[in-house]
């Protein structure tokens, strides 16, 4: 699974407050998020696929398949992680006064 970098923004993309402007930070987290959850499928896809031959009595490496298998649970693991802190973020916005 390959995780982004951290990403430096350019001096074009800073405002006179030194923030980057609101709109291109979410729309960064919206292609990061889709990207890991693209990743995630992929993941769980290859580990499906290795699950089947070795239920299919193909020859396929044993160990392969347990990495594969943890590789999915982990992703998985992260990714709930992930969304329950922005469920939690969102309640606590929500809860803000304006």
């Amino acid at each position: 699974m390959n995780v982004p970098g951290i990403r430096t923004y350019l001096p074009s993309q800073v405002n006179s407050t030194g923030k980057t402007p609101a709109t291109n930070t979410l729309k960064e987290v919206g292609k990061t998020f889709d990207s890991m959850l693209q990743q995630l499928s992929d993941t769980q896809q290859t580990s499906d696929d290795l699950l089947t031959k070795l239920a299919a009595g193909e020859d396929v490496d044993i160990h392969q398949v347990m990495i594969a298998a943890d590789q999915t649970d982990i992703s998985f693991r992260i990714a709930l992680g992930i969304r329950d802190k922005l469920v939690d973020a969102y309640k606590e916005i929500s809860r803000m006064s304006v």
